[in-house]
């Protein structure tokens, strides 16, 4: 049975509008303003290792370190400027679906025994290894034309040689309908997410069904919900139970939202879900069977 709550959906969409607007504009400002001032290349050379390791552009890089520290939002305002191909940004979702927002996302899953150093290690690493498969697969395979710069609705232009006004204009126009569309894509999103929560299943289920609840709600909503069941449930479940799931969630979770955003600029929605979920099975099932042996090892020592 579901029971839709219109005002818990309509007061997300308002307050999600109101973080996008905040990132998007500002983010989406700066990148424009260090081109415009032809500043982008002396910043983004410091991340170059990280877009060369992907085999990225250069002038990905900025993209690629606003997202590792910050949300997915404003790592699309800085992409949006760059004039990546579809192909860019499916490796670009790819990697930053597994990493990003380190900092705020880790101390989530501080609260549940994961610490710090393993999280950020273990999600750069399965963000390197998830994207390794693309360097094999033919991109004609999955793109008619992977060197195609999709267009979004309001095409956005890198403006030059222009007024100070000028060039302010329309950079903050190009913003908001970078915005809008964003805006548009997660309030699907999270009408997608107000019909899973108001499951009366997730609402009512019983403590044995904890570890599955999570990994389900987690794969969907994302790490903060899923990792508040869990915490609100942690009592109920094993350490190996919590620490499986903590370790499939930072693999595969949101998978409604984030690759929707993906997909505005054409990237390849298979690719960003599919990838994911089989690499965080594969992953968990490791864990689900060496786990015992890992842990009465280190007991004999």
């Amino acid at each position: 049975m579901i029971r839709f709550n219109t005002k818990d959906y309509l007061n997300s969409c308002l307050d999600t509008s109101k973080i996008i607007l905040k990132i998007i504009i500002p983010y989406y400002f700066l990148a424009e303003l260090m081109l415009y001032l032809e500043l982008m290349q002396d910043i983004a050379f410091v991340f170059e290792p990280i877009s060369d390791i992907l085999n990225l552009p250069d002038k990905s890089s900025l993209a690629i370190a606003v997202g590792l520290l910050f949300q997915l939002y404003g790592a699309i305002a800085v992409g949006a400027s760059m004039g990546l191909s579809v192909y860019e940004w499916t490796i670009l979702g790819l990697f930053l679906g597994v990493a990003h927002a380190l900092p705020v996302e880790s101390a989530i899953l501080k609260k549940l025994g994961i610490s710090w150093r393993f999280s950020i290690i273990f999600r750069l690493c399965m963000a390197y290894i998830i994207i390794l498969p693309m360097q094999f697969i033919p991109p004609d395979l999955l793109f008619d034309d992977p060197n195609l710069v999709h267009e979004m609705i309001g095409p956005v232009t890198i403006i030059e040689n222009t007024g100070w006004i000028s060039f302010s204009f329309s950079t903050i126009v190009n913003s908001l309908i970078l915005a809008g569309e964003i805006i548009i894509v997660v309030s699907f999103a999270l009408f997608i997410n107000q019909i899973i929560k108001s499951l009366k299943i997730v609402k009512n289920f019983g403590h044995n069904m904890s570890h599955i609840m999570s990994l389900t709600t987690g794969t969907l909503l994302g790490i903060t919900y899923g990792s508040a069941i869990l915490i609100k449930e942690a009592k109920y479940l094993s350490k190996k139970q919590v620490f499986s799931v903590c370790c499939f969630l930072m693999i595969a979770h949101a998978l409604i939202e984030d690759p929707l955003i993906f997909l505005i600029f054409g990237a390849n929605l298979y690719v960003l879900i599919g990838f994911r979920i089989v690499l965080a099975i594969t992953v968990y099932v490791c864990i689900y069977f060496l786990y015992d042996k890992f842990i009465e090892s280190s007991n004999t020592k």
